[in-house]
């Protein structure tokens, strides 16, 4: 058993790898004036995004919203901006740069710490914004059971296939007991078992390798808003992590 374990996880190391080296070009060209591609900037996504979370949670007040491979998605900011205490992680340095920069002030107001396995993590003066520039699945115990929310916006249909299970298990780990998970997806017309962006509905999103295992499926929000993406379609979910929920063979990796 462990021997499997250990080739996993070398195949999945390798395709962390290669996936850091592709994402960090992709930005580099976005941040140049290329193709904005999957970016979303509009307040009224980030906002309506929001509405959803809170109208689904059973937690009261201030919620703890976690956003995995956020880019430079401004729903953080604006979150952040509404009252809500917020941690984004992302393997782009230059990413992780320009949403610190939306947060407005100076680099000041931003204290730096290296950890390991080449993550640096950013805290916010305010206390309530913590930026991971780092590895989505790198295992980070400070983080399990703090969060009432996650907040997705296409993170899982663009990983490679294999990287489905790790990722949803590390997010459950993240979870309190009855956390919602805010999903946004592609749902596209053709060319469907290509990607990314991986064509996803409810029923890739609740297989027992992705969120199967530990989450529950609320609600499909249909269209969350409309895409300059011939062929495809912007579509949320709306899941709720089991408080019986556990992750599956795969959570030691």
């Amino acid at each position: 058993m462990q021997t499997v374990l250990n080739t996993v996880s070398l195949i999945l190391l390798f395709a962390q790898s290669i996936s850091a080296m592709t994402w960090t070009k992709t930005w580099e060209n976005i941040l140049q004036g290329g193709p904005s591609r999957w970016k979303v900037d509009n307040l009224e996504a980030k906002q309506k995004a929001l509405r959803h979370i809170l109208g689904y949670t059973q937690s009261q007040g201030p919620l703890k919203i976690i956003c995995p491979l956020a880019g430079d998605d401004p729903f953080v900011q604006y979150a952040w901006s509404q009252g809500h205490d917020v941690t984004a992680i992302d393997l782009v340095p230059a990413a992780v740069k320009v949403m610190r920069e939306q947060f407005g002030g100076s680099e000041l107001d931003w204290t730096k710490h290296e950890k390991e396995s080449s993550t640096v993590v950013w805290k916010h003066a305010s206390g309530r914004a913590t930026l991971y520039e780092g590895d989505m699945l790198a295992k980070r115990p400070e983080l399990n059971n703090e969060f009432d929310a996650v907040y997705d916006k296409d993170s899982f249909g663009a990983l490679d296939l294999k990287m489905r299970q790790p990722f949803c298990n590390r997010l459950s780990e993240y979870c309190k007991g009855d956390a919602i998970v805010y999903i946004e997806v592609k749902n596209k017309e053709s060319g469907r078992e290509f990607g990314p962006p991986y064509h996803v509905e409810k029923v890739k999103l609740m297989e027992l390798e992705s969120f199967g295992t530990v989450f529950t499926h609320l609600h499909s929000l249909g269209e969350v808003y409309p895409l300059q993406m011939p062929g495809m379609s912007q579509t949320g979910h709306i899941l709720q992590r089991r408080i019986d929920g556990e992750c599956s063979s795969s959570r030691d990796i």
